[in-house]
């Protein structure tokens, strides 16, 4: 699907298409929750000089490979194949195409398997990276790609989620961080909804509802609903609150000895401890 707000970075690069100024390798940066893969998608098949709208999933062309992470990362073994092809010659489309979704998440063997590709890269051949984490790419890497940005407001999230008759909460749009896909997705439903539920005598059955969720995702949304309640009136106790939220989601993305059960299971209590604090009209404790 072809959004408005990718159309300035796309036309940049076809136009670089025409005059023959393409970079052989090119990042391609849109942040989460704006579409990024579908960025990625276009720019790639419209390099192969083929409809954009076709999915680079199951697209089989002999000038192009479509990566994606295999699991939670992108392994070496698959940059070696995508090496393979790419030195290989292009046999029906004007020029070879390869590209890489959430190269953020290449595991460090891949990306200096990859590292070696982009010191040298064949004629003719492109390598599109795409990541909404530009800054998590090694340095090296970074280094040689020519960077795409795609860049966007809130004002046009907006204007499309009204184009689309989402019907949704400005809470909901605050924890989505203003991103309008994530926000189209989850509609009405806001974290406010969970934390209300998690206030009754036993939230067990809750916990164990959340924990079928992603929990990391699920944390940010939490952090920045309390950051956005608390937009009128700086509550340390909660702004406090969110921290311990961010800390926990931080944990869960970046130790694999994180245990996210335990780690919500303290929050929902701290959280709980707050609200009945609240409704005694006693001070919260920080």
């Amino acid at each position: 699907m072809n959004y408005p707000w990718h159309e300035a970075v796309y036309q940049t690069v076809m136009q670089r298409r025409t005059e023959g100024t393409l970079p052989s390798a090119m990042a391609v940066i849109c942040d989460e929750g704006w579409g990024g893969t579908a960025l990625l998608s276009q720019i790639a098949l419209s390099l192969l000089e083929v409809s954009p709208a076709q999915s680079p999933e199951t697209f089989a062309h002999p000038d192009f490979r479509w990566v994606v992470p295999d699991g939670a990362v992108i392994k070496i073994d698959q940059v070696r194949a995508l090496n393979e092809f790419i030195v290989q010659t292009s046999q029906i489309a004007p020029r070879k195409v390869a590209a890489i979704a959430d190269a953020h998440l290449l595991n460090n063997n891949a990306a200096n398997t990859l590292l070696k590709t982009l010191e040298e890269p064949p004629a003719n051949t492109h390598i599109l990276l795409g990541t909404p984490h530009w800054g998590r790419l090694l340095p090296t890497i970074r280094s040689r790609c020519q960077r795409f940005q795609a860049a966007h407001r809130i004002e046009d999230a907006k204007t499309w989620l009204d184009q689309q008759d989402v019907a949704f909460k400005d809470a909901s749009f605050a924890e989505h961080g203003y991103a309008p896909l994530p926000t189209a997705e989850a509609g009405s439903d806001s974290v406010d909804q969970w934390m209300a539920r998690l206030e009754a005598a036993n939230p067990a059955p809750v916990l164990d509802e959340l924990m079928k969720l992603d929990i990391a995702h699920f944390l940010s949304r939490w952090y920045r609903y309390l950051v956005w309640a608390q937009r009128d009136r700086a509550q340390r106790v909660l702004l406090a609150f969110a921290e311990e939220i961010n800390q926990a989601r931080l944990q869960i993305e970046t130790s694999n000895a994180a245990n996210a059960r335990l780690l919500l299971e303290r929050l929902v209590y701290q959280w709980r401890s707050i609200k009945a604090r609240q409704r005694a009209g006693q001070p919260s404790a920080n």
